[in-house]
């Protein structure tokens, strides 16, 4: 077990990005070969299909973070909590089984089939374990490992779907696939680790259950949230509607990868540090400065080419996901500085403060995107969740304020905007002059954004200049330890 509070942040969250970039590049490859096979409608159920299991899986993700939290602390042994976490884990899964044998009719005739109910569960229950076990190995000092371990397990994933794909099991067989493949990435898990459960005692259970009282419904409000939207589209739109919200989903998915990156090892090193009453904050700040610096010129591309980029990848059908797009782009900015803040709440332990606002934005999104939906469609949808998404920035910097005495918002963030915008000025005059006919020509206009935004913010940008010339070869960021 290696010492939490002096864990290099920049080095774990290149290493995660690494892993993060190839899982985004295997998901994205999965989604078009989905997409092709199966249509706006098919791949529109299986979205929903996972939207719900994901949901049910997020219970014993929330015994993973109080897990991940209570291992990560200074002086404390893992094998106790390994053994509790795998009881919960053990008691979740019974408590779902017993359930879906009582819901078993209205699952079917929301699912259409039985074999998708099946397959559901069949993810409900690989991704519960495979939680408890990889966020042990990231708790014990290793958040960059436990990543690549689920690269891993999306590249296996992938393998087991086409194979299922292949041979006509079509929705079931990319969910059986996943299944079996996070199985498989458990076990590797639990063999990286090299930790043996043990029973645990009393007190164990306790220190558990005192941080999952908040985790695990919070993780359920995080992820009910995150599958509202598919589940309300599919419900007052249509599976077809549910297929372009995937798509515009998966192209902006990119921007939450460094995010997720930094909030791995920032909550590690912040609960090693509280845990010994070290400050926080100064780690906060220097996650909050570069945590958006994929969100912005993605959002900026989207508003460049909102129809060219999902119809030149996903083919014609797609090219009504535009508008989808563009506000799925401005979600994940949104959702991107969300993480620093949840993940340093919860390194402080104060997992309450998340689920008192995830509270709060589940009560204002839902009725607004439920009304919109009703009458703007897809489109609706997508912008009661922009707006939702706006208030919880706003409110975690107020109770940063209240905590810290600062409002953060640290100068990076407005240099990476400016050159997100002159990016997106290029891109809209090199559009005067060329249409995107096809992949090649939108990948040379994506490409040349790319280089023109990090060359202006080479220029533009002393401190990440500094950063760049400090942390090459091994950090991309620099988030400065004191």
């Amino acid at each position: 077990m290696k010492d939490t509070t002096s864990l290099h942040i920049g080095r774990e969250a290149l290493y995660s990005l690494v892993s993060k970039l190839i899982m985004a590049s295997v998901g994205f490859g999965g989604t078009l070969i989905f997409a092709r096979v199966l249509g706006p409608n098919g791949l529109g159920v299986y979205q929903s299909a996972l939207a719900v299991a994901f949901v049910f899986a997020k219970i014993s993700d929330g015994i993973a973070a109080a897990v991940r939290k209570r291992v990560s602390e200074v002086n404390t042994d893992p094998s106790r909590f390994f053994g509790g976490g795998l009881i919960l884990y053990g008691a979740i899964i019974s408590i779902i089984l017993s359930g879906l044998f009582l819901l078993v009719n209205p699952a079917i005739r929301y699912f259409g089939d039985l074999q998708i109910v099946l397959g559901a569960f069949a993810v409900v229950s690989a991704l519960g374990l495979f939680n408890i076990v990889n966020h042990l190995y990231a708790g014990i000092g290793y958040p960059a490992r436990s990543s690549w371990i689920d690269t891993i397990r999306s590249v296996l994933t992938l393998l087991l779907q086409l194979i299922f794909l292949s041979i006509g099991l079509e929705v079931f067989g990319l969910l059986i696939g996943l299944a079996f493949g996070t199985f498989v990435a458990a076990l590797i898990s639990v063999i990286a680790a090299g930790v043996q459960p043990e029973v645990p005692k009393r007190k164990t259970i306790k220190r558990i259950y005192t941080f999952a009282r908040w985790t695990v419904p919070t993780g359920l409000l995080t992820n009910f949230y995150s599958s509202a939207d598919i589940i309300i589209i599919t419900t007052v739109v249509g599976s077809a509607a549910t297929g372009q919200y995937t798509v515009a989903m998966q192209l902006v998915m990119p921007a939450a990868l460094l995010a997720s990156s930094i909030r791995n090892a920032l909550g590690v090193q912040a609960s090693g540090r509280s845990s010994v009453g070290q400050a926080v904050d100064q780690d906060l700040i220097n996650a909050i400065s570069y945590t958006g610096l994929f969100a912005i010129p993605i959002l900026f591309g989207a508003l460049a080419m909102p129809q060219a980029i999902p119809r030149t990848l996903f083919g014609s059908d797609f090219s009504s996901a535009g508008a989808a797009l563009v506000g799925m782009a401005l979600f994940q900015v949104g959702n991107v500085y969300a993480k620093p803040f949840e993940a340093t709440f919860e390194g402080i332990d104060r997992p309450g403060v998340i689920f008192r606002v995830n509270m709060i934005i589940l009560l204002i999104h839902l009725p607004l995107a439920v009304l919109l939906g009703m009458n703007y469609g897809l489109v609706g949808v997508v912008g009661a969740t922009v707006f939702a998404e706006g208030v919880r920035i706003f409110t975690y910097q107020y109770i940063a304020l209240r905590q810290f005495n600062r409002i953060i918002v640290p100068k990076p963030v407005g240099e990476q905007l400016l050159s997100a915008l002159l990016m997106f000025l290029a891109l809209k005059f090199a559009l005067i002059e060329v249409s995107v006919r096809n992949w090649i020509i939108l990948v040379a206009l994506v490409g040349g954004g790319a280089v023109l935004y990090f060359a202006v913010l080479l220029m533009i940008s002393s401190d990440f200049r500094i950063t760049v010339n400090q942390a090459l070869p091994f950090d991309t960021i620099r988030l400065r330890e004191k």
